[in-house]
């Protein structure tokens, strides 16, 4: 299935400074404001908890759900930093899987869900509402009395009305200006993307 290019409408074209100016919104929920919006969807996902990430394994995962929305910041850290990370004890990965296809994964770090994505083969088939519900049920579990999450205007066009609608309210939002991986490594990060 290819994706629609109106997804990547909203990206702005790469800059010759190699700058991307992103404003980034902090979102927090808790229990009570959560309204539980995802139905079941038509498929059998399952969703695996990867208790040992490898970092090989966890780069893949990053990269295929990430690479469309332009996330590159963990592809700057070394295996050891990044190894650091996964063997954390307020770490999880959770990746869902349709059958042998890859439907996107949730990492938590402490209250906060870190990432969360589809694989562009699941997005706009109703499944995004219920993993972010599963993220935030796992997240309560682990004892978090509230869950925090970010999102930026390159990622998803429907992301932060995503998670508004799930409960979470904004705690502020900054601009900034990233390092725009599609002058980085523009072999890697197409543009336009599809």
């Amino acid at each position: 299935m290819s994706p629609d290019p109106e997804l990547f409408r909203h990206q702005p074209p790469p800059r010759a400074d190699g700058w991307l100016p992103v404003t980034i919104t902090h979102l927090e929920i808790e229990p009570a404001a959560w309204t539980r919006r995802g139905r079941p969807p038509g498929l059998a996902i399952r969703i695996e908890h990867v208790g040992a990430p490898t970092v090989a394994a966890y780069r893949e995962l990053y990269d295929r759900v990430g690479r469309p929305w332009l996330w590159y910041e963990r592809r700057l850290w070394t295996d050891a930093a990044l190894q650091g990370l996964l063997d954390r004890p307020d770490h999880e990965l959770h990746v869902a899987h349709d059958g042998s296809a890859l439907v996107g994964f949730f990492e938590l770090a402490g209250d906060e869900i870190a990432f969360f994505g589809l694989t562009l083969d699941y997005i706009g088939r109703g499944i995004g509402p219920w993993l972010l519900d599963r993220a935030i049920e796992r997240a309560f579990a682990c004892g978090a009395t509230q869950v925090r999450l970010n999102t930026n205007t390159v990622d998803h066009p429907r992301a932060l009305d995503t998670y508004r609608k799930a409960g979470f309210r904004s705690t502020g939002s900054e601009r900034v200006e990233l390092r725009d991986p599609r002058v980085m490594w523009p072999d890697v990060y197409r543009w336009p993307p599809v």
